[in-house]
């Protein structure tokens, strides 16, 4: 859409994962010419600006959400309904899931299950996950274990809060966005604009942290005092957008 509605506009596209940037090549038509294609994760962003010899920018978009093809391909092991190697990363430098839990304690797992997930009975689960963490090679192996503590009626909404906790902790979602969002405000032109979209909320109180922090020194200008959220029309015709947030900043002119 962005690169419809310009034409002179130069587009660095910046992903972990290198199936989702050959899916974006391989559509990007006519607007090839306009378009920079980066392996990394925008944690980098300074130094891969730095190796396009890029100076600075005028906007910056972080789209937090996982793409459906990471979640519906089993051999990416994100899905809780289809069987693959417990995996769960973003990128091949990602050390996956079942090697992580492998090298950690009791506590660390726990800790991970509510301050990612929130989950329910964190405790008892984390224990399960512990003990049978040698085990746990594909992604049934770690459904089983969470249908053994919740009943058939909380049991999605349990799978979708463990799964996602521990996506999160993998891939170390939560300490790279708050390093890009900083690297991001950094590298704009003044009144160049920010805009992060997440899912979660944990993803959001950083955004809104970072953004209003930087107001407070007058790094930023918030252009949305409260979190813009989709229409009841745009969850319809899209339903992954139902837990959108998003959030604008401006730099200011003298930062």
């Amino acid at each position: 859409m962005m690169l419809k509605k310009t034409k002179n506009a130069r587009f660095i596209g910046i992903d972990w994962d290198p199936d989702a940037l050959a899916y974006i090549e391989a559509n990007l038509g006519d607007f090839k010419e306009r378009v920079v294609l980066y392996e990394g994760n925008f944690a980098e962003l300074d130094s891969i600006l730095e190796q396009l010899n890029i100076s600075g920018l005028n906007g910056v978009l972080f789209d937090l959400g996982v793409s459906l093809h990471q979640l519906t391909t089993p051999e990416r092991g994100f899905s809780f309904n289809h069987e693959g190697r417990l995996l769960m990363q973003f990128s091949p430098r990602v050390q996956p899931l079942y090697k992580r839990l492998r090298s950690v304690n009791f506590t660390t797992i726990f800790e991970v299950l509510k301050k990612y997930g929130d989950v329910p009975n964190a405790k008892r689960l984390a224990k399960s996950i512990f003990e049978n963490r040698h085990k746990l090679n594909t992604t049934i192996d770690l459904r089983k274990l969470v249908e053994k503590q919740y009943s058939p009626r909380f049991l999605k909404k349990n799978l979708h809060r463990v799964f996602q906790a521990l996506r999160i902790w993998t891939n170390d979602e939560l300490t790279n966005l708050q390093i890009g969002l900083e690297k991001a405000i950094d590298v704009l032109y003044p009144s160049g604009r920010i805009v992060v979209i997440s899912y979660h909320s944990g993803e959001d109180y950083i955004v809104k942290n970072v953004i209003r922090e930087s107001e407070k020194i007058g790094r930023l200008k918030r252009l949305n005092k409260k979190v813009i959220r989709p229409s009841q029309i745009e969850i319809k015709l899209n339903p992954s957008a139902r837990s959108a947030r998003m959030r604008v900043g401006e730099k200011c002119a003298l930062s």
